[in-house]
């Protein structure tokens, strides 16, 4: 509601600050001057327009965006309930009138609801006063006879602006009617509708419109069928008018799924100025295939002109708008398979497209790259706030699984990896002549700053400047002599300062100005022609060099007066200097310096007060790992145990306990977070995270403009240390869904010579490339794709070939791909396997036996490990299911090509069909196997199909009450999850006394479900069985130990979509593994470190955790709490309008029954950290004890035992649930 602001010309403002977002960024929205209403200094007024949301039950949610004194922003809500209880999807139908006084909501069919609001400047005036937000004046509801199928406002005439219209179409047995109800927006909502609503009846080409458009002249529409397209006029005066008219190009592009005419699905109509409107009105309509067409209607004639646009590399259903633009319209597409995209439309111009939408639904299968040779056994478990297993070993990933995904459809299917982290967007991408250790930008002097900058790169023994144009369209190298530097050996520190800039190889000093620059020898500067300088830092006019002469290291601090260098004082060291840096520590500035004596790590701190004759002692602390914050239960560490070098180090100011607090990274891969003590100097805590085996190296936050983060380069990766937060970057380009994410080993800052492009602009570096970038701020979801052609509708991961393989259909035909998980290209080389004269020989063919067919469409593909009668097989399973009712089994060999490897080509997986098996049974459901044979669902009988002779035998089955749509073997019992009937728990090894060939049924589930996939967690003898059903549902079975009896319900779960496939794996980035440790009353759920996901059909991963009873209690008890917070829920509402959140009655107390609260979201529970709410929601007394009595039990460090004098004795247990919540929602991905 509200209407939109927008400058009519380019030239009546200079202020506006208007862009357009291409992608799903962070990028900062233009300050609206709105804010809290407790915040007076910056603005109190509303945006210009709020946002109206539906429920499905009706409720109206109204939305807008508001800054607070920290300058982010956030939704804030006014929630209106519906009246009534028994409406039947009241909000399945909304309109609000052009003028934004009435609102209408309808049901389905028999009623809606017209509501009027207030006007803007109402709210404005309740908004300033501090008053929540009271949109609706009033309502009244009214009664219409049939299917309500569409209901729409339409324009009023030109200059009558208190006229209302209101357009019903009704569908009744047999008939379609269209209502038209008028009438003037100053009268009262009680006297309009007094009358019968009866309607004009509509032939039968329009009885059931696809879309209704309101146009802004004549209050005529657009109605659109499957088959026609006309305008509708002369509504007010008699029956409506319609006049078909012909939309330009209607073929179906390759984007179009069945073979029906493609449907109109939505519309959007560009913004122009307002006098335009007088006369004429422009429409964009989008057709389900990606086709847009251009409509201009005038107020004198119907269609003026007709247009087709093109088409889009996307389908659309309802995601379609118009975004303002000054000097062109901007378009916004979506569909429900494949991302979208952001379109730029010009006049007499085809579309641009300038950006594009994350999309990876649906998604129907997925599979983790568990690859048993990437693990590793960690044997210390003293990491930061960690409880070690009682064996102290755990199982942690040299690299972590990755999760990929089929998505899409048709020519926009894909296979999507799952990641999440920060987003950093490529802008320029530039490959070097060699590797690149580190860079510095730096202003080019001798030009002017609009022609550009300078990159100095650091090369392995020599160093190189490029010169980059401003808006980093080109790039050049300059030669040595052409630029005041040292390029002859590597550069070891730059800076710029004012107008100079510093740079430090291991053979010179060079400081540069306009007027020219001065070079030092730094062996003269030192004194000694012996010296090599092994480490450098600069901060404004000092630097520290780590120089060696011999065996003997010394710390050399030079100063720059004028543009001169000189020497001011020689520190003696002990042992190796690894890494230097110059921080101001408080008031004083310090040289931070990383020593190695033998097997120890020191941190050194030097003052650096020149000026004084006595300079202080320099302070030592050697780091051991005693110092770690851990848990007093945790593994005392030996003498042996120690840190590995520093590589360098960066200073961070602590907000919340005030500590300085030096991050250092270690050639073991460990980040350390050393908290100084400044009233005992020495004194100090360390935590510790690994990030990787390979050297880290941290860099200040303030490359991007944020001193309070570090950002760590480990293992080729790059990531964000932040309080006690980690995240992980993806860098990522557009032009290139499938790109790899780049192996990082440096950044440098970019925004103090591109301010206009944000402080987030950074440069990465990633061995020989040079990437420029826009680093997002907050974490979300970075899918990458690898384009397939087609629709993938199932996928595994084979260790063995280490390649995803994936099922594909393309244009109906089946065809099975090989994928390198790592760079996404198809390594798929199909064979046709003949046997001649006696001996096997291979043929290229496009699809194997058994694929290829139009008339069958693939089931289940499995992999089989085969070990019987001598024979030692890895297959894979393909189960395919024919048009004849019949099934097809297809058993697949694939290695991969060795003489490709060895010549140095790209790898190829050559693959056939080994066995296939025609079923003419029935069609196969479901497939599962062992070492001795496969398991095949035909109908409603489970086989057991052994290889004998060289052929399939079945020598077991079973008949189950409905086909089964998931088998698999555990602890060798088949269990077996039905379509209709839920569990079976077969014995398929025994030899039943009856009848051989039946295998003996051990437990069943005597409630009938309907069974998706399944998963066991935990550990024998307390297994449990998670079942998902299709109605969103989750299951946990208990098999008691005795045989026959039946299988019991442990908890239930309710989610917001179903989950298809499970899978267990170890996701988490390495830092994540090595603190996955059962803790905090968390369950193990399977193999040290390893996470239980879930995939729902809209593309959402769900993490599953098991609790003990006390966790359980206290995180539901928050949730229960956070379910009547207006703050966490405002759209749940529990309680009757009479009810009061204040009443005695209410008892967030967990309770056992029914089993669906034993489920616990984790949603609300991550609203609750985000706002930093637990204070607030155990804010009353009685709240408050209980809320220590369930944190009591989970205080596995004793931290609250510590006495605290009031007001401060709650800070602790607030400050516990804080590091509990933190660790059940730390990210898996």
């Amino acid at each position: 509601m509200g209407s939109p602001q927008y400058s009519r010309k380019a030239t009546e403002s200079t202020e506006d600050n208007i862009h357009i977002k291409t992608e799903d960024s962070d990028t900062k929205v233009p300050d609206l001057g709105t804010t809290a209403p407790g915040h007076r200094d910056v603005n109190t007024l509303l945006p210009p327009q709020l946002l109206i949301l539906v429920l499905e039950r009706g409720d109206l949610v109204f939305l807008f965006l508001r800054q607070g004194d920290s300058r982010s922003w956030e939704w804030v809500p006014s929630i209106h309930k519906v009246p009534g209880q028994r409406l039947v999807y009241p909000g399945f139908h909304m309109a609000i009138d052009p003028s934004s006084t009435f609102l209408t909501v309808a049901c389905a069919e028999n009623l809606f609801i017209v509501y009027q609001l207030e006007s803007m400047e109402a709210l404005r005036g309740q908004y300033l006063q501090g008053f929540p937000l009271q949109p609706i004046k009033s309502r009244i509801a009214r009664s219409v006879k049939g299917i309500i199928h569409k209901i729409e406002f339409l324009h009023p005439t030109h200059g009558n602006e208190v006229q209302v219209i209101l357009l019903i179409i009704m569908i009744q047995p047999e008939v379609s009617k269209l209502a038209v109800l008028e009438w003037d927006s100053r009268s009262e909502l009680s006297q309009i509708f007094h009358q019968d609503i009866k309607g004009y009846r509509l032939d039968e080409d329009y009885r059931m419109p696809l879309l209704v458009v309101p146009l802004k002249v004549r209050n005529a529409f657009l109605i659109i069928t499957e088959r026609i397209t006309a305008t509708c006029s002369n509504i007010l005066s008699g029956p409506p008018v319609f006049v078909p008219f012909e939309l330009a190009n209607r073929d179906d592009t390759e984007l179009h799924h069945g073979t029906r005419e493609p449907l109109w699905t939505a519309w959007t109509r560009p913004i122009r100025h307002p006098p335009y409107h007088d006369r004429k009105d422009v429409i964009y309509l989008a057709r389900e295939d990606g086709l847009i067409n251009f409509l201009e209607c005038g107020d004198e004639s119907e269609i003026e002109t007709s247009v087709s646009m093109g088409s889009v590399d996307c389908n659309i259903d309802t995601a379609f708008a118009s975004l303002f633009h000054l000097f062109a319209d901007v378009l916004v597409t979506g569909g429900d398979s494949g991302p979208g995209a952001v379109w730029n439309v010009e006049a007499r111009q085809s579309l641009q497209r300038i950006g594009s939408i994350p999309n990876w639904s649906p998604t129907v299968d997925f599979a983790v790259t568990n690859d048993l040779t990437s693990r590793a056994v960690e044997e210390h478990s003293v990491d930061s706030g960690t409880v070690p297993l009682s064996n102290n070993r755990n199982v942690v990933p040299l690299r972590p699984d990755k999760v990929f995904a089929c998505s899409g459809r048709g020519i926009t299917g894909a296979i999507t990896e799952f990641r999440y982290g920060i987003q950093a967007r490529i802008g320029l991408d530039l490959t070097y002549s060699s590797n690149i250790r580190q860079c510095w930008a730096i202003s080019d002097f001798d030009g002017v700053s609009e022609d550009g900058f300078y990159l100095l790169l650091a090369l392995p023994n020599s160093s190189a400047v490029l010169h980059l144009s401003r808006d980093l369209s080109e790039a050049s190298e300059k030669d040595h002599d052409a630029v005041p530097y040292d390029l002859s050996s590597t550069t070891l520190a730059a800076q710029e300062t004012g107008d100079a800039v510093v740079q430090v190889t291991s053979n010179y000093v060079t400081v540069v100005t306009p007027d020219g620059y001065y070079q030092n020898l730094i062996s003269e500067l030192v004194k000694d022609y012996a010296a090599v300088v092994a480490d450098a830092a600069i901060r404004e006019y000092m630097i520290a060099l780590a120089v060696y002469s011999g065996s003997i290291f010394k710390i050399v601090l030079l100063t720059i007066h004028e543009s001169e260098v000189s020497l001011q004082q020689v520190l003696d060291v002990e042992g190796e200097i690894t890494c230097l840096a110059i921080e101001k520590l408080g008031s004083d500035i310090v040289v931070l310096a990383g020593i190695r004596q033998g097997e120890e790590s020191t941190l050194a701190i030097y003052p650096a007060a020149l000026q004084q004759q006595v300079p202080a002692a320099p302070i030592f602390m050697k780091l051991q790992l005693t110092a770690i914050t851990r848990s007093p239960n945790a593994r005392n560490p030996t003498d042996n145990d120690t840190f590995g070098a520093l590589t360098s180090l960066v200073y961070v100011q602590e907000h919340s306990s005030g500590k300085p607090v030096i991050v250092t990274g270690t050639r073991s891969g460990d980040v350390l977070t050393i908290r100084l003590d400044q009233s005992r100097p020495g004194s100090y805590e360390i935590n510790r995270d690994r990030f990787g085996a390979a050297p880290s190296h941290v860099f200040s936050g303030s490359v991007v403009g944020d001193p309070d983060i570090v950002l760590v380069c480990c293992d080729a990766e790059l990531a964000i240390l932040a309080a006690e937060e980690i995240q992980r970057v993806w860098p990522t380009d557009g032009d290139r869904p499938s790109m790899s994410c780049p192996p990082i080993n440096s950044v440098a800052p970019l925004h103090k010579l591109l301010p206009e492009y944000g402080k987030s602009t950074m440069v990465m570096i990633a061995g020989p490339r040079i990437m420029v970038t826009d680093l997002q701020r907050r974490p979300k979801p970075v899918p990458r794709y690898f384009p397939v052609g087609g629709t993938p509708v199932k996928i595994l991961y084979s260790p063995r070939l280490e390649a995803l393989v994936t099922v594909v259909s393309k244009d109906g035909l089946p065809s099975l791909h090989f994928l390198d998980p790592v760079t996404g290209h198809d390594l798929s080389q199909p064979f046709e396997r003949k046997k001649v004269s006696g001996i096997y020989e291979y043929y290229d063919v496009d699809y194997i036996t058994g694929l290829g067919n139009p008339d069958t469409r693939a089931i289940s593909l499995a992999t089989w490990t085969y070990r019987a009668a001598g024979i030692r097989g890895d297959w894979i399973v393909l189960a395919m299911r024919r048009k004849d009712n019949e099934g097809l089994l297809l058993i697949i060999s694939a290695e991969s090509d060795n003489a490709l490897s060895q010549t140095g080509l790209s790898r190829r997986i050559r693959f056939w069909t080994k066995f296939d098996r025609k079923i003419r049974d029935g069609p196969i459901w479901s497939v599962a196997t062992d070492e001795s044979g496969v398991f095949l669902c035909v109908g409603n009988h489970v086989q057991y199909h052994i290889i004998e002779d060289n052929r399939f035998k079945v020598v077991r089955q079973h008949e189950l009450p409905s086909p089964a749509s998931w088998m698999q073997v555990v602890n060798k019992r088949l269990h077996v999850f039905t379509t209709k009937h839920s569990f079976v728990i077969l014995d398929y090894k025994s030899v039943p006394s009856s009848d051989g060939e039946q295998m003996i049924r051990l437990h069943t589930d005597d409630t009938c479900r309907n069974s998706l996939h399944s998963i066991e967690v935990g550990t024998p003898p307390n297994a449990i069985t998670m079942l998902s059903d299709p109605m969103c549902g989750i299951h946990g079975l208990w098999a008691p130990p005795e045989d026959e009896r039946p299988l019991k319900l442990v908890f239930q779960a309710e989610l917001q979509a179903s989950v298809r496939r499970f899978a267990r794996g170890y996701t988490r980035a390495l830092w994540g593994s090595f603190k996955n440790r059962p803790r905090f009353g968390c369950i193990k759920s399977g193999p040290a470190g390893s996470d239980i996901l879930g995939l729902s059909i809209d593309g959402s991963i769900q993490h599953f955790s098991l609790l003990n009873e006390d966790a359980w209690r206290l995180l539901r008890f928050i949730q229960n709490l956070a379910l009547r917070s207006p703050m966490i829920c405002p759209q749940l509402t529990f309680l009757s309008p009479s009810d009061d959140d204040d009443d005695e009655s209410f008892g967030p107390e967990p309770s056992l029954d029914p089993k669906s609260n034993m489920q616990v979201d984790g949603d609300i529970l991550q609203r609750c950290v985000e706002r930093r709410a637990l204070a607030l929601l155990v804010s009353k007394p009685q709240h408050m004890q209980r809320f220590r009595e369930l944190l009591e039990p989970l205080d596995e460090e004793k931290v609250l035992l510590a006495p605290r004098e009031p007001p401060y004795q709650d800070a602790p247990y607030i400050k516990l649930a804080y590091r509990i919540l933190a660790y059940y929602l730390a990210p898996v991905l």
